[in-house]
Parts: structure tokens; sequence; C-alpha cells
């Protein structure tokens, strides 16, 4: 597949460096892996035949015990057959005849194999039958004293002759005038040697080696080394060995090796099956490499293709509303200037009637034109958009705040000398443009967009084909920016946590003991001053972020409520929810989740909704109402007869409490109509088994008015100012 022709992004040209590096270095890991992994079989191998070789040592270490246990059992009963003959050897000693030797040793040799010959051994370890067996040898000798001196036998170790090879196992003699004397018989090594070849494994190398002549080989498995009968092996022989054991009594170890051949070949095994792999999978690697990069040119194709038409309006070519909307965090995000440039939107006043007139082709064609207008009125470095059907939106970065107004008004009268040969001379078009400074004020797209909207909002309905610019005396711009203002500092308060809560006591009129109070919020400015609810609440209401206000009230009061100051379980306390909080899906999870965490009980928590909100979401206001109250909160309505149906509503909410709107109460004393209204209400929330709390308590008249009436509860500053609340410092 050819490449040269296909547009590759740097971060895609990075990417595909980055791919090819990634599978470079996995076969080098592989490679890495694949001959750790040899020489770790290896290891593996020869750690199981090491542990073959510390049983077989423990095996062979038995086998030689018992073996002499056996001969010294055969020579005793031996002894006791021939205990007649063995005592008349040893009372003729130097008068002893060969025919009465032999005799004995030929009954030997038929009981116990093996056996070359035997000697009597006096109490200072001289042989009374010299004559006849010889003179010993001076290995014979030596054991024969050691045995001698020591009264048993704890140095056994093989004689060699310059034609044979034995060892010699000397037993106290147990005939009748045999005290302090030894009966020395002499075997062949046949059953040391069967023994080591018998238990010697597949690559292993046994060895009978003396342990008081460090290195120096008696017997060995290794036939092919003969070199190493009675040799001495130097300290690197000696450390190839796996396992040297001695065997009590003897002067022997034990030893036992791999084959250091085997070693040596299953290493370089391991390592060429390791390459063989490897350059396997390398092979695939790269193949995997060339379909990848194959691939990844077809995607990157194909997600230009989709990228221009996701970015791009398809009729006229401009990037897309959310194309601009990127561009525009962007730019505002990477711009270091207090005045980043201007944004412009422009709406074509009654576009609809050249569709409705001439079609949607001749109107397609016309914005087709307007597009290209656009194109080349604008400068290079502008981005130009077309959000909607007869919308368009413009970013230049370079223009002046100073020049926009002037610029907008050119844009403006391009749109009058469009022409098109389908419309007639007397149909012209005009648009209304709205411009916004990217200012410091601006802090991210939504706002730019809303407040372009408002700005050609404002240019339409004073009249259309007009320059409206956002940042201008006019009120209602003035009020959109207030709010605006408003906005960003509930978002940052949001991230800086700068709310904070405050209480104010519910006074019971008929129990002293009642402890209950309504949660208020309230914002802190960055510089520390406490700005009041009616001053960020309706903006929070406005554009949706009242939700997160609500979520941040609930949690905070949990928690204070949590903490040991607070911990009084009779004190009940009311949060004010919003409509949009109770038309939340989410709400009750995350509330009965609160719940939880913080460990408090439901009927210490009563909610308030207020009475338009409540109607507006009725639906999703008595579902959210009836799933808390079976949980075990309580609900108040509150402001109640601020509604235009108040009565015919109230029988369709399940609250337990009614808060009369404080405009009502506030001047009770003074206004009868006022009064009168309260009393009506205290009368329907009595019929209706409803409990009636009077907001705006104001001074000591209207608290005498309520308690007359009957009212249940009051709330004001006459009763409780508001009071910060807030977690106990720590000491």
């Amino acid at each position: 597949m050819k490449t040269d022709n296909i547009l590759i992004p740097q971060a895609s040209r990075k990417a595909l460096k980055a791919l090819k590096r990634v599978i470079i270095l996995t076969n080098l890991v592989i490679l890495a892996l694949l001959v750790w992994q040899s020489f770790s079989a290896s290891k593996i191998h020869q750690s199981y035949q090491e542990s073959l070789m510390d049983s077989v040592s423990d095996r062979i270490l038995y086998e030689y015990q018992e073996y002499f246990s056996q001969l010294r059992l055969e020579i005793e009963l031996f002894q006791q057959k021939q205990l007649n003959e063995l005592d008349a050897l040893h009372q003729s000693a130097e008068q002893a005849l060969t025919k009465d030797y032999m005799k004995v040793l030929n009954e030997l040799r038929n009981n116990i194999d093996d056996t070359r010959l035997f000697a009597l051994i006096d109490e200072h370890g001289v042989g009374s039958l010299k004559h006849i067996t010889g003179e010993f040898l001076p290995d014979c000798e030596i054991e024969i004293a050691s045995t001698v001196k020591s009264g048993s036998q704890q140095q056994l170790f093989l004689h060699r002759s310059k034609t044979s090879i034995h060892f010699d196992l000397l037993q106290p003699l147990s005939t009748e005038h045999g005290s302090g004397h030894f009966l020395f018989v002499a075997f062949e090594p046949k059953v040391l040697i069967s023994l080591l070849d018998k238990f010697q494994l597949p690559h292993q190398q046994l060895f009978l080696m003396r342990a008081d002549n460090i290195g120096k080989i008696e017997l060995t498995t290794e036939r092919s080394n003969t070199k190493y009968a009675d040799m001495l092996l130097n300290d690197n022989d000696l450390g190839t060995f796996s396992f040297i054991k001695s065997i009590s009594n003897t002067r022997w170890q034990l030893a036992i090796r791999l084959d250091p051949q085997y070693s040596i070949k299953l290493y370089q095994l391991g390592l060429i099956k390791a390459f063989v792999i490897w350059l396997f999978l390398a092979l695939l690697g790269y193949l995997f490499y060339r379909g990848q990069k194959l691939r990844f040119l077809r995607h990157i194709q194909v997600k230009q293709a989709l990228a221009y038409v996701d970015s791009h309006d398809q009729l006229t070519g401009l990037v897309n509303r959310a194309y601009f909307d990127k561009a525009i965090t962007e730019h505002l995000s990477t711009s270091k200037s207090s005045n980043a440039g201007i944004a412009l939107h422009i709406d074509i006043d009654k576009f609809q009637v050249i569709n409705n007139s001439y079609g949607y082709t001749i109107g397609d064609r016309f914005l087709n034109v307007v597009s290209v207008a656009l194109r080349k009125f604008l400068p290079e470095e502008a981005i130009i958009s077309r959000l909607g059907n007869d919308e368009f939106a413009m970013l230049i970065p370079s223009l002046a705040f100073t020049e926009a107004k002037n610029y907008a008004h050119e844009l403006r009268l391009l749109f009058q000398k469009i022409q098109l040969p389908e419309l007639q001379k007397d149909s012209n078009l005009t648009a209304s443009v709205g411009a916004v400074r990217l200012d410091s004020s601006i802090f991210d797209a939504a706002q730019v967009f809303l407040a372009l909207g408002q700005a050609v909002s404002l240019a339409k309905k004073k009249g259309r084909n007009r320059v409206q610019i956002y940042q201008s005396d006019d009120e209602q711009l003035i009020q959109h920016a207030n709010e605006m203002e408003v906005l960003h500092d509930i978002t940052q308060a949001l991230k800086e946590d700068r709310f904070v809560l405050y209480r104010q006591k519910i006074k019971s009129f008929t129990n002293d003991k009642y402890a209950h109070y309504e949660v208020l919020v309230r914002m802190m400015s960055k510089h520390g001053k406490i700005i009041p609810p009616n001053d960020f609440i309706p903006a929070a209401e406005k554009y949706n972020h009242i939700r997160q206000i609500d979520y941040w009230v609930i949690e905070k009061t949990f928690k204070l409520m949590s903490v040991d100051q607070y911990s009084d379980q009779s004190t009940t306390y009311s949060i004010n929810l919003s409509g949009v909080s109770i038309a939340d899906r989410d709400i009750y999870d995350h509330v009965v989740m609160l719940f939880e965490r913080y460990s408090i009980s439901p009927k210490r928590i009563c909610f308030e909704v207020t009475e338009t909100s409540a109607i507006i979401h009725l639906k999703s206001a008595l579902h959210f109402i009836n799933q808390m109250r079976n949980f075990g909160c309580s609900f108040s309505l509150d402001d109640f007869g601020s509604g235009l149906s108040s009565f015919s509503y109230l029988q369709q909410l399940p609250v337990a409490i009614i808060k009369i709107d404080g405009m009502f109460v506030r001047d009770m004393d003074t206004n009868e109509v006022n009064r009168v209204f309260v009393e009506n209400i205290k009368r329907t929330a009595t019929a209706m088994n409803k409990k009636v709390v009077a907001e705006f308590v104001e001074n000591s008249a209207i608290e005498a008015l309520l308690i007359q009436m009957g009212v249940d509860y009051g709330q004001g500053f006459h009763i409780h100012k508001p009071e910060l609340w807030s977690e106990p410092l720590e000491n």
C-alpha cells in the first residue's frame, strides 16, 4: 500500500513510531524472557536433579550402614558357630596349623560373601596368625591400632595393595580366652561399588572419597575416568559437587554431582530453542507491525474523512457547531491575553422566506454563496462555522474590541450585497449580528454562546438588520452579563468549596423541648464576604447549577449532624430542595447513600419543597416524596399561599407541614386581610391533619397572634437570627 499520498498527522506519525518502538522493545523483552526462561528451566531441572541427588545420597548412606551392620551381624553369628575352632586357633597362636586356619576361612567364605581372609588380633594390635596370613598392610595396621585404642572400629576405609583393594571389619573376639582381642575380617568392596552403580541416575556421578584426606577418591561410578581412582581432586573439582555427606564410623564421604557436560549441553539446548522461538515470534511481530501499519493508515484515511464529516457542515463546507465549540474552548484556555479577540454571531433575517418562496434548493445555494463570501471577507486566521440553518459564527482572535462594531456592520452590509440570479432584486435579505469580546469575564464556550445568543436576540427585537455588541449599556445585556458573572462565581465556589451553612431555629409554640432548625446556604466570595441566597440562587436555578448546590447542602448537613458537637439525636433539620433536584432520577439513591455514609436517622430530616416547584414538577415530586417518606423522612411545603392553586394541589401532596409564605405573616399585626388569610390556612391545615409553620415572625405581636390562632410553629428574626453552622475547631 502506497502511503506517499496520505496526509499523516504529526500525532499519527508519532503513534506509528511509538508502535514500532513498542514492537522492537517487545521483541527484545521476549528474547530476554526466553533466555531467562531457558536458564530458569535449566536451573529448575538442575534443582530437580539436586533433589534427586539428595534423596539418592541419603539412600546410599542408609544402604552402606545397613550393609556394614549386616556384615558385623554375620561375623558375630559366624563366631558363635565356629566358637571352638576360633578358640583353638587363638590358643595355638604361632603354633596353629595352616589346614586348621583354612578350614575356618572356607567356612567364613561360605557364610559371608566377598570375604578375603581373617586374622586374630591381640590386645596390642599384633596378629597371632602372621605365619599363615602374612604381614598386614600399613593401612590395615593403622586401622587395627585405632580400633584397639578406642575399643571399637570407628574409622573404616579402603586398603590398597599393588594388586587388590579391600576393607577390614574388626569385631571383638567372642571366644572364652578372647577378652580384649579382635577378629579381623577383610572383604572385597564389590557391594560398595555395586551400591554406587545401583543408585546412579543418568547425568550423575557418584564418588566415595576420604574425609580425612580431602579430595582423595576411593571409588567412583565414572568408569571412563579411571584417573579418579586413588587420586586427589583440587578445590575447583570439589566445588562442582552438589552433595558431600559423611558416612558415620568411617573415613568416607559420599559425593554426588551432575555431569558438567550435561549442564553445558542443557544450557546450550535451551538457548537454541529460545533463539528459534524468538525468531519465529520476531517474524510474527514484524508481520503484525506491517499489518497494523496498513490498517493504521487505512484508519487514518477513514478517520480523516469522518473527522471532516463530523466537524464540517456538508452543505457549506464550513466547520460545524461542535468544532466551533471546541475551537472556542481551546482558544480561551490557551490565550494569555486578557483580550483574546472577538466572537461574532450572524442570524439571517427571515431566511425562511427564501425556502418558502423559492424552495430549499435555492435556499441551499444562497447559503453556499454566503459561505464563500464569508471566507473571502474574513481573515485567514478566522474560524467560520455554520451553527444552524441560517446562523453563522466566527472567531477572529486578532480583532480589537474598538474595531468590533464597525467590522460587524461591514459583515451586516455584506449580506445585503449578496445576489442570486434566481432571486428577485427586491428580495435582498438582511442579517442581525451579535458580537462579544473574549476577555477575562468569559470563562467557557457555553458562556460565549449564551452571550452571542443574547446579543443576536436583542438585535432582532430591536428591528433586525442590526449589530448588537454584548459588552454594551443595554439593560437586558447588563442583566445577562451580571447573571453570567454570578454563574461564574457559583462554578468557582463549587470547585473551591466556598459555600457555607447557616441554621435558623423553628420554634414550637406548644413544646419548649422541640429542637428543629432550617438549614440555610450562603456563598462566600473570594474575599471572604458572605453573599446572600437571593444574589445567586435565581441564577443557579436559571442555568441548572442548583442541583449541585442542593447535593452539597445535603451532604454538608449530614456531615455536620454526624460530628460530636451536634450529635443530639433529638435535634432535627429541614433542608430545602429545588424543583430541579426533586425531578432528578438519581437523587433518591444519592440521598440514601449519604444517610448510610454518615449514619444519620431519616427521622431527623425534613425536606422542604416550594409550592411552585412542587406544582411544576408534580409527578416527580410525588414520586420522590413517597420514596423518602417510606424511608423515614418527612416533608414540608414551603412558601404556601404564593401559588394560584394552592388549596387544590395541597390535597395531592403528602406533606406533613405547611410553611405559610412570609409575605402574609410579616405584617399580619397591621394588615387584617393577611391575618385572615393566615387564619384560613391554619384552619385548612388542621382539617387536613397537617402542621403549620409561620415564617417571617418579626415581632412579639405577630408571635402572640400566631399563638392565639393555634399555629404550631414560628420562624423569624424575632425568634432566632440565622447562625453560622460549622464543624468544631480541632484542639
